[in-house]
């Protein structure tokens, strides 16, 4: 499972990253492409429009010139691109909104909702916003779909682990058994009337790092929209939105990244209008133990160590970008064939899962629309 932590890091730190970002988007730049290639974040999926924070504007399109803007918000590089604006005021409107969601969901704020709800696990229910309440709803109903293969009452052996901040590290077995005794998403109350959630288990703590970026890029989308924004794209650490159709008029082209090799080398391309592509994989966040060992941050709720079930990455792609970015970790803890069962069961959701051994399994609604485009991949039956 992904989580929401917000890494304590430098201003400095903070200005490298989003410049190594501008500068693989150049080079995405220049190869004269289409698609939207997306240079941050949790996954995969990569944006060629999105530009630095230096103030600087790049026109894909003879016809329009976009607007852009990266922070660095919910723990990753966030991105936004937009047509058609007059001023930078929307993007103002944009980034304070995700603000506001950081500010109740992140885990690694003291003040945060969902720190004073797991501060007072096996005490007393605390009150919520109507965001925080509904998202916690929809991580528990992805943890009920999975049978808890998907799990938001993860946090204990998130922050265990550390992956993705500056303090990851192996724990030993007798920690990782003690956080698995709290993982339990049943042990989460809500009550709607009085919108309130009690974690009845003391030591049980949430993280909503695998769904609340996909929350925030909905709510980001919906900014630009009642603000008049026609186009755009959204890129919140690799959850990636698009809004309309490409300003000339055709689907943008959504490169899904080659979990083989570093950002920037796509193995297929998804069109898509008013759609959103989230990728779950074993590369972007990880780190290496003393043992030499490769541990990703997608971690099993049964075993306590990162997942091992043969997947290299499962991409999403639904309407909305919570049930995307949710989905993509749920399909993942599920497996392969199991994962693939639940994505056609639901309506209006296609999936691309890639194993270690290059192949690549598509849902039916995605098989003829998937683009592949690196020969040492292969399409499986």
């Amino acid at each position: 499972m992904v989580s929401l932590n917000v890494i304590q890091i430098s201003p400095m730190r903070t200005l490298t990253r989003i410049s190594q970002a501008f500068i693989r988007l150049l080079s995405i730049f220049d190869l004269g492409r289409a698609e939207v290639q997306g240079a941050f974040g949790r996954l995969s999926v990569f944006l060629l429009l999105l530009v630095g924070t230096m103030g600087g504007f790049l026109s894909c399109s003879r016809t329009s010139e976009p607007l852009s803007r990266v922070e660095f918000l919910l723990g990753t590089t966030c991105g936004v691109t937009v047509y058609g604006a007059k001023d930078g005021k929307v993007l103002d409107a944009v980034f304070q909104r995700v603000r506001e969601i950081e500010n109740r969901m992140s885990v690694t704020i003291e003040t945060s909702e969902v720190s004073e709800i797991n501060r007072n696990a096996g005490i007393k229910p605390v009150p919520v916003s109507e965001e925080t309440f509904r998202v916690i709803s929809e991580g528990l109903r992805f943890s009920s779909l999975s049978k808890g293969a998907f799990d938001i009452a993860i946090g204990r052996l998130v922050s265990l682990w550390g992956i993705g901040t500056d303090h990851a590290r192996l724990p030993s077995p007798l920690e990782i058994k003690e956080a698995l005794s709290t993982i339990d998403f049943r042990s989460v109350e809500l009550n709607p009337e009085k919108r309130m959630v009690y974690i009845k288990t003391k030591g049980t703590a949430l993280d909503l790092g695998a769904i609340a970026k996909g929350w925030a890029a909905d709510e980001a989308a919906r900014v630009l929209r009642e603000a008049g924004i026609r186009h755009g794209i959204i890129d919140f650490g690799g959850n990636i939105l698009v809004i309309g159709s490409h300003p000339e008029g055709r689907p943008w082209r959504i490169g899904i990244q080659n979990p083989e090799t570093t950002r920037g080398s796509y193995l297929g391309i998804v069109p898509g209008i008013d759609v959103s592509v989230v990728t779950s994989g074993t590369y972007e966040r990880f780190f290496t133990g003393p043992d030499g060992v490769k541990y990703h941050h997608l971690l099993d709720t049964t075993t306590g160590y990162p997942i091992r079930n043969g997947l290299d990455s499962v991409t999403v792609v639904t309407k909305e970008s919570i049930h995307a970015d949710g989905l993509s970790t749920t399909l993942f803890a599920l497996g392969r064939e199991e994962g693939l069962k639940l994505a056609e069961s639901l309506e209006g959701v296609e999936a691309i899962f890639v194993t270690e051994d290059k192949k690549v399994y598509l849902t039916s609604g995605i098989r003829k629309s998937f683009e592949l485009k690196n020969p040492e991949f292969q399409i499986a039956d």
